[in-house]
């Protein structure tokens, strides 16, 4: 490995600022689109202190009336707010309703039971952050999901800070490259989620323990604390598998820490990172999350047994379905191997192509063993790819990308063979950060006894590593002879072609790898709805709003209403605060919005909202 370069030029800033510029166009990229999904409007409802479906929205929907359960007597004078009574039934009579109720002021603790409720009280320090976003920007599609891109944009500076101070100039500019292309930080850039966030939060806390760990003189190190508490603590109350990267840093100390002062240090620092989540967990809103967590493992081992299609196909966690659900999850954070195991069907093509990999690399350890003639020996790799291509009955290509894609991961033991001590110190940090991640999703998988946690997103917290690792490795292949270097740059250049097909996808919202959904979404349909109510309400009007069946799974789900409410909430999100436009549920009907006119007998139709609750349906 070559020597750590660290020092900019003029030329390496503009290359850095050009990526940055394409990574940002490539962010905002039909960012508003496609309309908001189930995820989405949590957030959007979270963020405002309001729970779906609107267990803290009584007085703004209905009428609450106490009558006699016959197990007891009816108290005397009863409480205002009853949550559950042995003596009296709550019993919820829908009224009408206006925005200027909808938005009634909301104190801490109904910021703290829309996080509990809604996203079992994860996330505070996003939401924290969204809310007054909202105040300045507003509710618009774009406004919410730029909060994300700025996040997503700050992960490629920041990819490229830290490859730069371990690694060098030319692998951070790889890196940030890489970075900017990557389907994965460019697809959570379009979501209204605390992905984009959490990922940056993550890198910084990793960028200042590295430093820290490697300052063997402990001199100037206060600000590199500060920075790792802040940075580490603040992911934890942005997602709680942050934890994940956590116990990597510890399995990292505890091979690379080698005095008495710095475990201290960092056993105080870590209390402080740890301090804030615990107190969450216990005194604020997330003292039901623990709780949550055991009935939602339960919920999915039941659906896991029972074949239950709910929330995706939930498996039972066998060795075998858990090999399958993670597999994609390792492939997918190699740019080379990206989408591979997706696109790539027929287990003879497999067998093949894996083939072909071990050949291609016995033939680069051993070919000077091998007794071969002069004009073959330069030429087998080729027409080694090329002639088993033939053979494969479908993806001729990906299978011939794969092949050659194994083989060059498999010069990763030769990068740290010339790696010198410091160096590979290192490079152990990013195969722990590489791999730690989605293991303790496989973990956490045999423990609950379903698959359902093994997803891309839970564990991308390894993305930055292994580009980086990448860059480095692509640095070394041109050190390689001609005929492999020519062999490894043409397939992986062949197969970023790939990943723009994957990028296509997702830009037309056919991508259920990325972007969950096989048929594209149609724009927002409740902003549109909103903005044709306010062109056509006139004072007299009535709006009606459909109310599906609510189906409570869970005490957590438990509102007062038997039907849903959540088209008329995301409706009122896009009405100024202070409308008194006249809204009321429409028992009879779960499919439109509509306007009865005053003076006029025929309705107004404002939205079909059939197959256009994304999430909801």
């Amino acid at each position: 490995m070559s020597p750590n370069q660290t020092k900019e030029t003029l030329r390496s800033r503009l290359i850095l600022t050009l990526i940055l510029v394409a990574g940002l166009a490539l962010r905002l990229h039909n960012l508003d689109r496609y309309s908001i999904f189930f995820d989405e409007v949590s957030t959007l409802l979270v963020s405002q202190g309001i729970v779906l479906e609107g267990a803290n929205q009584k007085e703004a929907f209905a009428i609450c009336e106490l009558s006699d359960s016959r197990f007891w007597t009816t108290p005397a004078h009863p409480q205002k707010q009853v949550l559950r009574s042995f003596t009296a039934n709550e019993i919820y009579t829908p009224k009408a309703f206006t925005p200027a109720e909808f938005w009634a002021p909301k104190s801490i603790e109904d910021y703290y039971e829309a996080m509990t409720r809604s996203d079992i009280g994860n996330s505070p320090f996003y939401y924290t952050l969204l809310h007054p976003w909202i105040d300045i920007f507003g509710f618009s599609d774009y406004s919410i999901r730029l909060f994300s891109v700025i996040f997503s944009v700050l992960i490629i500076g920041l990819t490229y800070l830290f490859a730069k101070r371990f690694f060098g100039v030319n692998t951070a500019l790889i890196a940030a490259g890489i970075t900017a292309i990557e389907p994965f930080f460019i697809a959570y850039s379009h979501q209204a989620r605390n992905y984009s966030l959490t990922f940056f939060l993550t890198l910084a806390a990793t960028y200042f323990f590295l430093q820290i760990i490697e300052n063997k003189a402990n001199k100037n190190t206060l600000w590199l604390y500060v920075g790792y508490v802040l940075s580490a603590g603040l992911g934890l109350l942005s997602h709680f598998l942050v934890i994940a990267v956590l116990l990597a840093h510890a399995l990292y100390a505890l091979f690379f820490l080698r005095t008495l002062k710095g475990w201290i240090r960092m056993a105080i620092a870590a209390v402080f990172a740890l301090s804030g989540v615990a107190w969450w967990l216990l005194f604020g809103g997330g003292v039901y999350t623990l709780s949550s967590l055991q009935y939602q493992a339960a919920l999915y081992k039941r659906m896991a047994d029972t074949g239950g299609q709910a929330f995706g196909n939930i498996m039972p966690a066998t060795p075998l379905n858990v090999f399958n659900k993670s597999l994609p999850i390792f492939a997918d954070l190699v740019i080379f191997t990206n989408g591979l195991t997706d696109a790539l069907g027929g287990k003879k093509n497999v067998v093949v192509a894996l083939a072909v990999a071990l050949v291609l690399i016995c033939w680069y350890r051993f070919k000077d063993k091998i007794n071969t003639p002069a004009w073959l020996t330069p030429r087998f790799p080729y027409l080694l790819v090329i002639v088993v291509a033939f053979f494969y009955n479908n993806h001729k290509l990906q299978f011939c990308i794969l092949s050659v894609s194994l083989f060059a991961l498999s010069f990763i033991p030769d990068l740290h063979k010339n790696a010198d001590r410091q160096q590979k110190a290192r490079l152990w940090m990013l195969y722990m950060m590489a791999l730690v991640p989605t293991l303790f999703l496989i973990l956490m998988s045999f423990k609950n006894g379903h698959t359902y946690g093994i997803m891309q997103r839970y564990s991308g917290f390894s993305f930055p590593y292994v580009i980086i690792l990448l860059s480095l490795l692509l640095q070394y292949y041109t050190t390689l002879k001609h005929e492999f270097r020519v062999l490894i740059f043409v397939f992986l250049s062949a197969q970023l072609y790939f990943v723009g097909l994957r990028l296509k996808e997702f830009y037309e919202d056919r991508s259920p790898k990325y972007g969950y959904f096989a048929v594209p979404r149609v724009p927002n349909p409740y902003w549109e709805a909103a903005k044709k109510i306010e062109a056509n309400y006139q004072p007299g009007d009535t709006i009606f709003y459909p109310a599906p069946r609510y189906e409570v799974l869970s005490e957590m789900d438990r509102t007062f209403l038997p039907y849903s409410i959540h088209d008329a909430q995301i409706t009122n999100l896009y009405f100024p605060k202070d409308a008194q436009y006249v809204q009321v549920m429409d028992m009879d009907q779960a499919e439109r919005i509509w306007i009865k006119k005053q003076g006029r007998s025929e309705p107004l139709e404002i939205m079909k909202l059939t197959g256009k609750r994304y999430g909801f349906e």
